[in-house]
């Protein structure tokens, strides 16, 4: 059974590996991935060594608290189970079982890393400006972790609106008993309560065949959340097909130019393209506001290097909706020139990237002068 389980782990690691190589190439991981990682490590030690003075001092620890209850959760609890294994686990029950528990431990052991490592990270707001210890840090760690292993056994059993319930109820009862119960009483009442956790998810998914295919349901979609991700990030690459144009029904019903030049033509396609197809619009605006609001919070030292960043991100991604633009059929009806093209194109990134640039960089120099 544990060579069947690494089996599909590996399965899973390298369509996970296949993924991933394909969205980060040697460009990306150069010029985005390799930077980030540098610019974060020094921000972050810039935000410890500043951290009396910055802007967390005025954020209540109740508040905290109570962010960490509701954004912290257990995806799925693995089982690794196939809708083939229907007939062969259920009657090698002893397997079944096996590989259920190793995939409950799998998941477990990972969210507890999880969490530890971003209790790690936040450890200096913690201690520095609320003055919490270390072993009321680490009852946090447990108050949380049990916290969403309840969460997700509810979910296996609740509907939706109950299952809101039941985490806000959980996020109010968790931030009460860190702050207002004492430490090792809270601590003794949450082991307790995953001890009973463990014993009835063992009683009723490990060791019980009732809910096979819900299990294997939810494995699935944790398998393929990446791909989902990526999907709903861009529909287009479902399949194969070059997406359709579709005009709005109230943007631009009946547009007119948009360039009174004649020769603007190319930019009054490409500009028309990005305003009907969501994907280039959200994805330019994102990449967008993203930057700039990155750009704000930053210390001074950072901030020339962030708008360079989001300078060669927005101009690859302008590149890459003009190259889409142009591989449309119109242009087979329409006769242009490599030199119109380029020209056209030349426009189009000063206007989309140049410009709003500068003028972000133009804002941010009066605000560093006055």
């Amino acid at each position: 059974m544990t060579s069947l389980l690494q089996q599909r782990r590996k399965l899973e690691r390298s369509n996970n590996y296949k993924l991933l190589a394909s969205i980060i190439d040697w460009t990306v991981a150069l010029y985005v991935v390799v930077p980030a990682l540098v610019i974060g490590f020094f921000l972050y030690k810039d935000f410890i060594l500043n951290i009396s003075t910055s802007w967390v001092i005025h954020i209540p620890l109740v508040f905290l608290i109570v962010l960490l209850f509701l954004i912290t959760r257990i995806e799925t609890i693995r089982t690794y189970l196939q809708r083939a294994d229907r007939l062969f686990l259920i009657q090698n029950r002893k397997q079944m079982v096996r590989l259920k528990q190793a995939g409950l431990y799998w998941s477990l052991s990972k969210h507890l890393i999880l969490l530890g490592s971003a209790l790690a990270l936040l450890a200096p707001i913690f201690i520095i400006v609320h003055h919490v210890t270390i072993l009321e840090l680490l009852i946090l760690l447990l108050l949380l972790f049990t916290t969403n292993f309840t969460n997700i056994l509810l979910q296996l059993k609740l509907r939706k609106w109950q299952q809101l319930v039941s985490k806000i109820f959980m996020c109010i009862l968790g931030t009460v008993f860190f702050l207002y119960v004492p430490a090792l009483l809270s601590a003794l009442i949450y082991v307790i309560l995953l001890v009973c956790c463990t014993s009835y998810y063992n009683r009723h998914f490990v060791y019980s065949t009732k809910h096979f295919d819900q299990q294997v349901e939810f494995d699935q979609a944790a398998f393929y959340k990446w791909q989902s991700l990526l999907f709903q990030i861009a529909p287009e690459l479902r399949s194969q097909l070059v997406p359709k144009l579709k005009k709005p029904r109230l943007l631009w019903k009946n547009s007119k130019r948009m360039f009174r030049r004649s020769d603007y033509f190319i930019e009054e396609l490409v500009c028309k393209t990005m305003l009907r197809q969501k994907q280039y619009l959200f994805g330019y605006l994102r990449f967008l506001s993203m930057g700039i609001g990155l750009t704000i919070i930053v210390p001074s030292w950072a901030k020339i290097i962030v708008l360079g960043i989001l300078y060669f991100t927005l101009r690859s991604m302008m590149q890459s909706v003009i190259q889409q633009t142009f591989e449309h059929k119109i242009w087979s009806i329409f006769q242009v020139t490599n030199e119109q093209i380029q020209a056209a194109s030349n426009r189009l990134l000063k206007g989309f990237v140049d410009l709003p640039l500068l003028c972000v960089l133009i804002i941010l120099i009066i605000i560093l002068v006055l």
